[in-house]
């Protein structure tokens, strides 16, 4: 083979190469995922019954893959059972992000990135937008757990909604692609329909639902202040765009987590025993 056949041949295997790493980190930012380090327990409830109490502050990480109805029941009994049908989700989604986090910081201090470490880094920063590492790592963040939950139990209204119901669509997230699983609304906005996401379980929808916040920028304000304090009373006030409500919103929101001693929830966690090493 000449030595221009040659080069011609190089270029052509270096062409391909290229090309093969792009399709790759395309597409698997189609599928961009968080690591899981939890082991989940998933649970198919068919009553009320079927929902484990939480115990914190180990809690046991059941998974659940539909809501149940918690109509009927007193509102004490109604609004525990909210709770403990949420809390381990919530958790699990906190704990896979959080570990996402810590292997990204890892990554961060090495000086050479090999190609593993690159078809990993890409689609997370595809997925959350950012433009290099460090902002990677400071968008890979959760949420306190008492926002969390006062979000939901009001976004949901108790679990009553039918989007909750039929779609596990914890907080009335709305569906903008056509290729998305998605639930068509009742309403329309401005004249155009209105689909809400529809997720295979509770987990799903929370880690989209921190995917959402870490990502629009609309919640700009709410990371800024979310690098510097997890105190959920200083943070809630920057999610009035979460909302048209506005101020009433926030207010809501504040006496959510109040009245029904949420804070409490803030210093659980997934029990070791279910962590995976």
């Amino acid at each position: 083979m000449g030595k221009n056949n040659f080069a011609c041949f190089f270029t052509e295997r270096k062409r391909i190469l290229i090309f093969w790493i792009g399709f790759l980190i395309f597409h698997f930012s189609l599928h961009a995922q968080v690591l899981k380090r939890v082991k989940v327990v998933v649970k198919t409830p068919h009553t009320v019954k079927d929902i484990e109490p939480v115990n914190c502050p180990n809690v046991i990480p059941y998974v659940y893959t539909r809501p149940v109805s918690l109509k009927g029941l007193p509102v004490h009994e109604k609004k525990q059972k909210f709770f403990d049908m949420l809390l381990p989700s919530v958790l699990v989604a906190k704990t896979n992000l959080d570990y996402t986090r810590q292997v990204v910081e890892q990554l961060a201090l090495k000086k050479t990135m090999t190609p593993k470490d690159t078809l990993f880094l890409m689609p997370l920063m595809k997925k959350y937008r950012a433009k290099n590492t460090a902002q990677l790592i400071n968008r890979l963040r959760t949420v306190p757990t008492s926002i969390v939950l006062a979000q939901a139990a009001i976004e949901s209204g108790w679990g009553s909604s039918r989007f909750f119901k039929e779609g596990n669509n914890v907080f009335g997230m709305w569906s903008f692609d056509s290729t998305e699983n998605r639930i068509p609304a009742l309403s329309h906005r401005n004249g155009t329909k209105i689909y809400l996401q529809k997720f295979n379980n509770l987990e799903e929808s929370i880690d989209a639902y921190f995917t959402m916040l870490n990502t629009r920028t609309s919640f700009a304000s709410f990371r800024a202040i979310l690098q510097k304090t997890d105190n959920p009373f200083l943070l809630i006030d920057s999610l009035k765009i979460y909302s048209e409500r506005g101020k009433d919103y926030i207010d809501d929101l504040a006496r959510m987590i109040r009245v029904n001693h949420l804070q409490k929830y803030d210093s659980c966690h997934i029990d070791p025993a279910y962590i995976i090493r």
